[in-house]
């Protein structure tokens, strides 16, 4: 016996199939006596399928269920000056080369970047810490390391010397304040340009 699958929501049409003869009353397969139908099936016949509409089995029978168009996707907004800030902060974080090497510059990173240019400009201005003197933080601290170091991002350690660590210090805040403005500058575009996070030509 020819059955018709349906969804068990929505009723509508999902395929056909062959109904099983009852093993009890109808063990030989007679059309004339019962067959096993599942749930969500039924022997009776769906009508033609018509453009635009879908069949349904509601309430024991078949109808046409009229097929709704596609929600239309809503038009993508462009970027924000939040975005914007938000890439900012990324790539400020995200680390700066300094004469080669790769540092790290999160906000942490940033902070104590500058507390080791503020301790090399007052070794150099107090003590007069000299070129290749990597010992100067004795100078401020007799009981520091005989030579001051920088963690790099790839956890290689870079010993520097005062007028090294005053560089160092600029270098931070330069990368920091050229994303600010490159930002300032796509934040005045009107509107901002979609591939402002991904176009290089946009950030220092």
């Amino acid at each position: 016996m020819q059955i018709y699958h349906y969804h068990p929501v929505t009723g509508f049409i999902l395929g056909s199939g062959q109904a099983d003869p009852d093993p009890l009353d109808n063990p030989g397969g007679d059309p004339s006596l019962p067959f096993l139908i599942p749930a969500n099936a039924t022997a009776v016949a769906p009508p033609e399928t018509v453009e635009g509409q879908a069949r349904a089995f509601r309430d024991g029978s078949w109808m046409y269920v009229e097929i709704e168009p596609p929600a239309e996707e809503p038009e993508a907004l462009p970027p924000s000056s939040g975005d914007v800030d938000a890439e900012r902060n990324r790539r400020i974080s995200a680390g700066f080369t300094f004469e080669g090497v790769l540092y790290q510059s999160d906000g942490e990173a940033r902070e104590n970047i500058m507390g080791a240019h503020k301790a090399a400009s007052d070794a150099m201005m107090l003590f007069g810490a000299q070129p290749g003197n990597l010992a100067w933080r004795q100078l401020l601290d007799p009981a520091a390391p005989e030579v001051f170091e920088w963690i790099a991002s790839d956890n290689s350690r870079i010993a520097m010397d005062a007028p090294t660590v005053l560089r160092f210090g600029y270098a931070a805040l330069a990368h920091k304040a050229g994303h600010i403005f490159a930002a300032s500058d796509l934040k005045s575009i009107s509107p901002i340009p979609n591939d402002f996070a991904t176009n290089s030509d946009y950030w220092p």
